[in-house]
């Protein structure tokens, strides 16, 4: 007879009813397999994961509030959303304990600290945590389990990563939700709905085991890089936050609280042996990273450290204080420069704004004309959004020709060309309709654009100005790069409060409705839309339509400044 693996000593709870039974018929079947054989080593293996599984282990859920909010603010810095979500399912378990916990998406550039979050989440709610990646999964069965009569048959990841928690509420981490590849991705999208919905998560299978599970009173944080990507059935279950990137003055403040002291520690170094001060770590940021988060912030200052330890290793004892001027001794040549804006107005160059994955970017767009057929040629790698943002703007100009003092004949004597800078770069998005549309309105008029002043907006047709997306992102680049007046759709007001407050303080934030409201605020001697007393015309002459101009401007940033 063969001995039977014993139960371990230290599963407190029971095992519930169906899994007691599941564990009793496979030690009878145990008994009667020849030992050594591989089929009795498939039922001790999973025997062993039938016994270890968490069926009823469950961590405390009774974290104060007031301490899980201090905790949150003293360990993180920025995610106010998130932090407010968790705080109020907090308050509501609190009325209702069988609420289900939530499932919070985290949507944002890398290295912005959407993982580390749920670690800090974990830390205040003193449950344990446990992370996995779905980034380029293909096989169903590595998320959720092969069956165990396959020759291959294992626990899925999100099995084993309860196992590792102990208990069946931890905190779990799913990242890259957005970049499931192929038809494999479909079905391990399957599993992320069962996982997610609140009627079937209450009884999650792993193909392994062959039994469900309760886990909907886990708090599940699921994090990607665009949210375009994450799958729309998927989307249905989820709490969306977006973590756009951080401002200058968030990333230094970042760089004090956490990154320096962790990274000396790290390397065995204090603030006897390295000193960064705030001006340097200013210029790390400027001209060493390009990014919305900190993860590239963060290898320069380990970069610095290591340069500082090997002195003391070769027994340099003097304290290290980096200079900007010292700078490029430790990191070698400046990576990034700040793009270069103009220092005059001129014609036919205007300042756009971009989104990217490393966050907001200035968008230089030029434009001239030649003698031609009425051409109109882009060239910069644009994509499909952007080449038909070009047509639409062009339209409009053409349709205002009597308002910008054009002649009709220029639209079939001239061709214009429009450049977008850095070509080798794609570029795609409806956010650079009225940059486009001002540079052309720039060419064939004549008019130069104010150099100070950066835009990001759609156009359509009839010239209104659309919404664009990544407004908090846009004018932290506007404000890096030294622009002080920013044009955005008066539809975005709604994102005003996403842009931090040092930089709104900062820059003059000017809402437009349409697009004759671009021309007048950025092209100089635009004749302005002739004033109407009652039923009759006031016409205005060249001096005094040049000073309505002005006026108008200037009332438009004082009545239009957010």
């Amino acid at each position: 007879m063969r001995a039977v693996p014993p139960m371990p000593r230290n599963a407190a709870p029971p095992l519930p009813v169906e899994v007691a039974r599941q564990a009793q018929r496979e030690m009878d079947r145990l008994r009667r397999l020849p030992s050594g054989t591989p089929e009795a080593a498939q039922v001790r293996a999973y025997l062993h994961w039938l016994w270890n599984v968490p069926w009823n282990v469950t961590a405390a859920e009774d974290a104060d509030l007031a301490h899980v909010q201090s905790v949150l603010e003293s360990e993180h810095l920025g995610l106010a959303k998130a932090k407010e979500r968790i705080l109020e399912y907090l308050a509501v378990r609190q009325l209702k304990p069988d609420l289900p916990g939530p499932a919070l998406c985290l949507v944002g550039p890398p290295g912005t600290g959407k993982s580390s979050l749920g670690a800090a989440a974990a830390r205040a709610l003193q449950r344990p945590f446990a992370r996995l990646s779905v980034s380029g999964t293909s096989d169903v069965g590595e998320l959720g389990g092969v069956p165990r009569t396959s020759p291959a048959g294992q626990p899925g990841k999100i099995l084993r990563a309860l196992h590792e928690a102990g208990v069946k509420n931890p905190i779990l981490m799913i990242d890259g939700v957005d970049r499931l590849v192929g038809e494999g991705g479909l079905r391990v999208l399957e599993v992320l709905v069962e996982l997610l919905s609140p009627e079937s998560s209450s009884r999650f299978t792993d193909r392994y085991l062959g039994l469900p599970l309760d886990l909907s009173h886990a708090v599940l944080f699921l994090c990607a890089n665009n949210l375009d990507f994450v799958p729309d059935p998927l989307q249905e279950h989820l709490e969306v936050i977006e973590v756009p990137g951080y401002s200058e003055e968030e990333k230094l403040e970042i760089a004090r609280r956490f990154l320096v002291p962790r990274e000396l520690q790290a390397h065995g170094l204090t603030t006897r042996d390295l000193v960064i001060p705030d001006g340097t770590l200013q210029a790390m940021v400027r001209s060493y990273t390009l990014e919305a988060g900190v993860r590239s912030f963060d290898r320069q200052i380990a970069t610095l450290c290591r340069k500082v330890a090997r002195a003391r290793v070769l027994g340099d004892r003097s304290r290290h204080v980096i200079t900007v001027e010292g700078l490029e001794g430790y990191l070698g040549h400046r990576l990034y420069a700040q793009e270069a804006l103009e220092k005059e107005d001129e014609v036919g160059v205007a300042t756009g704004l971009a989104w990217t994955a490393a966050g907001g970017e200035i968008l230089v767009v030029e434009a001239l004309k030649m003698p031609g057929t009425g051409r109109v040629v882009t060239t910069g790698q644009l994509g499909e959004v952007m080449k038909e943002s070009v047509q639409a703007a062009h339209s409009y100009v053409r349709s205002r020709a009597d308002l910008l003092e054009i002649d009709a004949e220029a639209f079939s004597t001239y061709d214009i060309h429009i450049h977008f800078p850095a070509a080798g770069v794609p570029k795609d998005g409806p956010s650079a309709g009225i940059t486009v549309g001002l540079v052309i309105a720039s060419v064939l008029s004549e008019k130069p654009i104010r150099h100070d002043i950066a835009m990001t907006g759609e156009v359509s047709l009839r010239g209104k100005v659309l919404v664009v997306g990544g407004l908090r992102e846009k004018a932290l680049a506007a404000y890096r790069a030294g622009i002080r007046t920013l044009l955005f759709p008066a539809a975005n007001l709604k994102d005003i409060g996403d842009v931090p407050e040092d930089v709104r303080s900062r820059l003059e934030l000017v809402p437009v409705v349409n697009m004759d409201e671009v021309l007048g605020l950025a092209l100089h001697r635009v004749i302005v839309p002739q004033r109407i007393a009652g039923d009759f015309v006031i016409e205005l002459d060249e001096q005094e339509a040049a000073e309505e101009s002005q006026d108008a401007v200037r009332a438009a940033r004082g009545a239009r400044r957010v």
